[in-house]
């Protein structure tokens, strides 16, 4: 411990030393009162309720924080060169580290107490409760703070209680300014520290999110908040006009533009006016208009206008300074869009069958055709989802009175159905005849217990003759229509055989005039966190169909699996390469249907144990940025560029590269090296866990920018809490993976996809065994037309005990209990096939259509009434739920109507084939001009280190 702490008090120092040279700041102090205060709490149950009432204000990481207003006439015409907010200790936990934002919307304080619900009043949920939102419908208060809707803020350490009991903590200047300017209605206080912990040798204890209490201006004038501000010299003079007006080219809905302008050297931010074509002065809400960045142009995303679309406006905008000088209005004119948020799909399904007859026999059972996606109970025949009694002697894919079962499938697609035997199944032997090219497998279902008895999932490929002893039994026939294969009806046959009987069903194969990609526009990503043997055949099992199975190479403790040998001056690529190259070259893939294409998606082994040593070089500290020693970064660094300068000699151009720190802090509580992460780095929740997310991305792009060349190289997180994540990561991400929260904050991340160029995917839970198969291509689906680039099932690879009882991880399962020696499918995995290849007839569309794909999603989540919900369990052992999403009335015959609605248009119009539609790419990442996030001036740190919990002793214990 001796040379840790050392380097820790020599980081300390260097810090210290360096913000003391600033501090305290130039000026004239005044001490400026808050005028109004506010409680609000993003707790379940607690979000309508209004605390302005209270004599406390609480902190509670990102579930409880506090609003503060001031009345800043004193301050205008004056340059602020510092600030220092002081609250007043109310408890026993005391502020440790505060954010200090800028607020984009007007508040109500309330009188409520206690989580009063308060019409008209501000709480987490609404501005005014039951009357005005905090920016758009459906906002919270998320939307306009911290970064989102054009805040500013800055994170620094409180000072610890004086004899007093008094805190301070620095406020960026540019935060106060902004409310002297009128581009803010308040300051927004946020615990950024959050849970804390002790070490004691192996012994970790954690102390989550504690309650931090100050006083409210309720308390009385002697422990009411205030602020000390520092004033400069007066400045009277306002800043020039903005100039340079253009407005942007961009698809975009009706009554929606895109506008950026150059701003004067001096301006703080602007305010913005609709001054013809709208209601009277109507000024743009707050939450609209951009600040000012010195420099670069700014762009507002002019929408949420009380106007339709396609109107002509002329914005007025005029810059204001810091000292609330306001400049010049400058005219712009602006075309709003006419674009309409849907477009007409046109064109009809294929038609059903709708004659019923008598189902044919074959010894003591009848047969059926069903759809892939239906599930057959192998005890009640029963179907999920349940279907009318017609439907098994006629549906959209199965005539009984004619023996006949017809499909429709594009060139290079995968089309199944599904053989349904009600009675005496066992020994029936299936044969199924196609003509040269078209391929095709037979699979038989096996049966795994689940809660409602015993239900069908993996599948097996066909042996003979069918082994099930149940009532029901159900047989997969997989087809596969290679790209030569000319357009048109293809003939076949399915014949069924037991003893001396037979059953021979006619297979009509209409293939459409279309190709689906090889590269998928639309990735189903199979997460692992690791592989049995044989690795190579998952990833070819996945790549089959259509996904693509991504393996974490490190584990929770820091250990790596699976790394090329690093000598701490160079690395040596030989085994790693021999290993992971075919994958990332495409020919582990090149006699599968996609030949020669290869992995979408790979983990780097780069991690906060790899190459670095977290246990040796941690030193205890919160905040990322102080917590290790100087070689530590510079390793990472260097090994960041290695990584990069190989991929780019190697030329493994189309993977995702990824950069991804997976693991969490909890791990600790099992025992200190238990767990190689001093934070909670996946799904982070206390700010502290997202700073340290930014630390690391920060060190990957240093190294790995300049050198990586055209691979799709970039850092990965995984965010359950996108709402608190502020602007930090901007520009650094580029894969975002988000939980089923992405669905309610939608917006918010699509506009951090088209300021940063982000891959979005969405990740969750595939349906447990016991739910309706239609779930994974329905999320594929619903997912793509919400704007998302991909799902993810958060674990995908089953093991022995999988085939016994229903997992519902479990989409690949492992071969040898049934004697292969590959990995088998389960029919959830050709359900995400399913659902990736209805997304590429969605991007054909779009493309055909020359029409947004925004527009196209809308269209087909009307005709699908694709009511989608995303559902989060309880966490359980400190791991949190994954969640899954849900569809209330989607059914497969729904998916295949619009999939040959769809079909029928493309073939149609015959586009040209394509190997890749999309090419889901990242820009390159500049780290060198990043914002810091931090006050200037600050005072110097006061972290005390290694494993500390400050508490205030003498103060009152205050009740959560």
């Amino acid at each position: 411990m001796r040379s840790t702490a050392t380097a820790w008090l020599v980081l300390l120092a260097a810090l210290a030393s360096a913000a003391e040279t600033s501090w305290p700041p130039k000026g004239m102090p005044l001490r400026v009162p808050v005028a109004r205060d506010l409680w609000v709490s993003s707790c379940p149950g607690e979000t309508q309720g209004n605390n302005g009432g209270a004599d406390r204000l609480k902190t509670k990481a990102y579930q409880e924080f506090f609003l503060l207003d001031i009345d800043p006439t004193p301050l205008k015409g004056r340059v602020i060169t510092g600030a220092l907010l002081h609250l007043h200790c109310a408890s026993k936990d005391i502020q440790k580290r505060l954010a200090v934002s800028s607020l984009a919307s007007e508040w109500v304080e309330g009188t409520g107490t206690g989580y009063a619900r308060q019409p008209g009043s501000s709480c987490f949920e609404e501005a005014e409760l039951g009357k005005r939102p905090w920016a758009y419908p459906g906002s919270d208060i998320t939307a306009v703070m911290m970064g989102e809707g054009n805040t500013l803020w800055a994170t620094w350490d409180a000072t610890p209680p004086d004899a007093a009991g008094w805190q301070t903590v620095a406020v960026e200047p540019r935060v106060v300014a902004a409310r002297v300017a009128g581009l803010s209605h308040g300051f927004v206080v946020f615990d950024d520290t959050g849970s804390e912990w002790t070490r004691n040798g192996e012994q970790y204890k954690r102390f989550t999110f504690p309650n931090r209490f100050v006083h409210s201006r309720e308390s009385g004038a002697k422990t009411a908040p205030y602020f000390t501000i520092y004033l400069g010299d007066e400045d009277k003079q306002p800043p020039a006009a903005p100039s340079g007006f253009r407005q942007e080219e961009a698809t975009l809905p009706a009554g929606e533009a895109i506008v950026s302008w150059a701003a004067p050297a001096d301006a703080l931010g602007f305010h913005a006016r609709v001054a013809q074509g709208a209601p009277p002065d109507y000024r743009l809400p707050r939450y609209l208009v951009p600040m000012a960045a010195f420099g670069k142009r700014v762009t507002l995303h002019l929408r949420d206008l009380p106007v339709k679309g396609g109107e002509t406006l002329v914005l007025e905008v005029a810059a204001v300074d810091a000292a609330g000088n306001v400049g010049p209005a400058a005219p712009c004119k602006v075309q709003l869009s006419a674009t309409p948020p849907t477009v007409e799909i046109g064109g009809e399904p294929a038609p059903k069958f709708t004659e019923a007859a008598p189902l044919p026999r074959l010894g003591g059972a009848e047969v059926a055709v069903i759809d892939p996606l239906d599930k057959m109970n192998p005890a009640s025949g029963e179907t999920i989802p349940p279907h009318d009694a017609a439907y098994l002697a006629a549906n959209h894919l199965w005539s009984a009175k004619n023996k006949l079962v017809r499909l429709y499938a594009a060139k290079n697609e995968f089309v199944a159905f599904q053989v349904a035997l009600k009675g005496a199944a066992e020994g029936v032997t299936p044969a199924l005849k196609l003509h040269e090219p078209l391929r095709a497998e037979l699979l038989e279902f096996h049966n795994v217990k689940s809660k409602s008895g015993l239900l069908p999932d993996p599948l097996v490929p066909v042996k003979g003759s069918v082994t099930s002893q149940q009532t029901c039994a159900a047989l997969l026939a997989d087809l596969y229509v290679p790209h030569e294969t000319p357009a048109g009806k293809h003939t076949g046959t399915l014949t069924l055989t037991k003893g001396d009987e037979s059953l021979a069903i006619a297979i009509e194969l209409n293939v459409w005039d279309f190709t689906l990609p090889d590269y998928l526009s639309f990735i189903p990503e199979m997460n692992s966190y690791g592989l049995p043997s044989p690795e190579l055949g998952y990833y070819r099992l996945g790549h089959t169909h259509r996904t693509c199975v991504n393996a974490l190479p490190y584990s929770q403790s820091g250990s790596v699996r699976a790394a090329p040998k690093w000598d701490g001056a160079s690395l040596d690529w030989t085994e790693w390469d021999k290993r992971f190259g075919p994958l990332l070259d495409g020919s582990a893939f090149a006699d599968l249907p996609r030949r020669g294409v290869p992995l979408d998606s790979f983990y780097l082994p780069l991690h906060e144990n790899w190459p670095g040593n977290v246990f040796k070089d941690y030193n205890g500290s919160y905040w990322a940025d102080r917590a290790f020693p100087p070689a530590y970064r510079e390793t990472f660094v260097k090994v960041s560029r290695l990584f990069a300068q190989h991929f780019a000699e190697k030329g493994w151009n189309d993977t995702f590269l990824q950069f991804y720190l997976n693991n969490k802090n909890n791990y600790k509580e099992r025992g200190w090296s238990r767990g190689a992460s001093p934070w909670i780095l996946d799904e982070p929740a206390s700010f502290q866990d997202y700073w340290a997310l930014r630390w690391f991305a920060t060190a990957f792009h240093e190294g790995a920018a300049a050198a990586r060349g055209k691979t799709k190289l970039g850092y990965r997180i995984d965010i359950s809490r996108p709402q608190w994540e502020r602007d930090c990561l901007e520009p650094l991400t580029d894969f975002y993976v988000c939980s089923g929260v992405f669905r309610k904050y939608r917006r918010m991340i699509l506009d951090r996809q088209r300021r940063n160029g982000m891959v979005i995917f969405e990740y969750g839970s595939s349906n447990p065994i016991e739910a309706s198969n239609v779930q994974p291509a329905g999320w594929c689906v619903s997912a793509w037309c919400l704007g998302a680039d991909g799902v993810l099932p958060w674990q995908t690879i089953g093991n022995a005990g999988s085939w016994a009882t229903a997992d519902e991880l479990s989409l690949f399962y492992p071969g040898n209990n049934v004697a292969r020696a590959e990995p088998v499918p389960s029919v959830r995995l050709k359900a995400y096939r399913r659902g990736q290849q209805d997304v590429e007839y969605l991007m054909l569309l779009t493309q055909a259509l020359n029409a947004p794909r925004w527009a196209v999603g809308q269209a087909v989540q009307e005709q699908l009434r694709l009511v989608a919900s995303a559902h989060k369990g309880p966490d359980v052992g400190g791991i949190e739920d994954a969640g899954r999403v849900t569809f209330r009335d989607l059914s497969p015959v729904a998916l295949w109507e619009l999939r040959t609605r769809v079909g029928a248009l493309l073939s149609k119009a015959r586009p040209e084939p394509k190997r890749r539609l999309v090419d889901l790419r990242t820009p390159p990442r500049d780290v060198g001009k990043l914002p810091t996030f931090l006050p200037d001036p600050r005072p110097p740190v006061a972290e005390k280190g290694f494993g500390a919990r400050a508490e205030r002793r003498d103060a009152p214990v205050a009740q959560p």
